[in-house]
């Protein structure tokens, strides 16, 4: 694991777990690299990843959790983006933000009520997701 996401990783454990009165790993496993495909499968991972906490049983809802790209492309910030949205519609073959957050919103409701609490080895195990040419 590199140095930086090791001390980001240990500091938000450390932080919750006090906040929390709790012991214990926060993430299960180490850092993992995967090779994603742009499109619906590139949405796929960032919807999986925002359902983290969700199903951590911490929230109930991505939007309850401020630090994921769910809250921040429902509500973008003025300045200080996490999210390049113009690199991530191109991508994603939207065409403005009105359109992100409203598909984004209504692809999370639809995973929460399909398999929202379901763990995906794909994004976990594997080396590449998309087409077999990836």
């Amino acid at each position: 694991m590199i140095p930086s996401i090791q001390l980001i990783a240990g500091r938000t454990a450390q932080g919750y777990n006090q906040r929390k009165k709790r012991k214990g790993a926060f993430w299960e496993d180490r850092y993992h690299a995967t090779a994603i495909e742009s499109g619906k499968h590139l949405m796929r991972c960032m919807i999986y990843i925002d359902l983290n906490m969700v199903r951590a049983g911490i929230v109930k809802h991505p939007s309850e959790w401020i630090m994921n790209s769910y809250s921040e492309i429902q509500n973008p910030p003025d300045r200080y983006s996490l999210i390049d949205t113009k690199g991530l519609m191109e991508l994603c073959g939207l065409i403005n933000k009105e359109q992100l957050r409203s598909e984004y919103r209504q692809w999370v409701e639809d995973s929460i009520n399909d398999s929202g609490s379901s763990r995906e080895p794909c994004w976990t195990e594997s080396i590449a997701v998309g087409v077999a040419s990836l």
